[in-house]
């Protein structure tokens, strides 16, 4: 069985560009299919989750246009981001899939359960909020300028560091732990998004910021499948808060809260 240090890279064309993904875990039964938050790549999901989902299930991961991998242009709308997810899994022949979508990877991911909603049969929200709300509750702006304005390697870091765990001894200890655990891919791996590149995601992170008749806020009625709502319940980067709106909205939710834990609870 592969693992995260070992799957293969492969690409395949999908709505005219050249997309990266692996699969890796069992090789029958329904696919989990996880998209990855702002600035990372399919190198940057913690091996420690991974391969324990893995053990019992296959695993899609993929990096999105124009990230990692992948080639062409970063869509600078969620919802185009999910066209390229949905256009991977007709390319790639996968007819239903469950679907987690980390962080902004969660915006991601209600539209494509909102474009394809025959293809979802759970969704797994992590550490995410719906499109702008009336309730919406917003991080301090420290935490996510340093999440976007780092460059180096350590740099990345530290923002990692300080946007995805508690600032406590503990929270500390497992964001090293989890940095260093995410590294034991050697080889055949990408580096974090640039800074520049890192613009267009942060304004299709805007776009979904906003009240529109497209977005998952004023549609989320529609989201008919068991969806799965989790965060950590120190989360600063999209606050805690948000989470219980999101369960509350969902015809369907399940809301789990974890103790301890910030926005990367899921790699604790």
């Amino acid at each position: 069985m592969s693992t995260q240090e070992t799957a293969v890279t492969r690409y395949v064309v999908a709505n005219g560009t050249k997309l990266a993904y692996r699969q890796l875990g069992l090789t029958s039964g329904i696919p989990l299919v996880m998209l990855m938050h702002f600035r990372g790549n399919m190198d940057f999901w913690d091996p420690a989750l991974i391969d324990a989902l893995a053990k019992s299930r296959p695993i899609v991961l993929l990096d999105n246009a124009g990230v990692g991998k992948s080639e062409g242009e970063i869509p600078t709308t969620l919802h185009g981001w999910a066209i390229h997810v949905i256009a991977l899994l007709d390319a790639l022949n996968i007819h239903q899939i469950d679907l987690l979508g980390f962080s902004m990877g969660g915006g991601a991911a209600q539209h494509v359960a909102l474009a394809a909603p025959e293809k979802v049969r759970k969704l797994i929200l992590a550490g995410t909020r719906t499109s702008r709300t009336p309730n919406t509750v917003l991080g301090p702006r420290k935490i996510f300028y340093e999440l976007a304005h780092s460059e180096t390697e350590e740099e990345f870091k530290a923002a990692f560091a300080l946007s995805f765990f508690n600032p406590s001894q503990h929270g500390k200890d497992a964001a090293e732990a989890s940095w260093n655990r995410i590294f034991t891919r050697k080889d055949d791996r990408a580096p974090h998004l640039s800074p520049v590149l890192a613009k267009r995601q942060t304004e299709a992170f805007l776009n979904f910021s906003v009240s529109s008749p497209e977005n998952p806020y004023e549609r989320i009625h529609e989201l008919r499948m068991p969806v799965f709502v989790a965060n950590g319940d120190q989360d600063l980067l999209i606050p805690t808060p948000n989470s219980f709106e999101l369960a509350q909205l969902l015809p369907h939710a399940h809301l789990h809260i974890y103790p301890n834990s910030g926005h990367g609870f899921l790699y604790q």
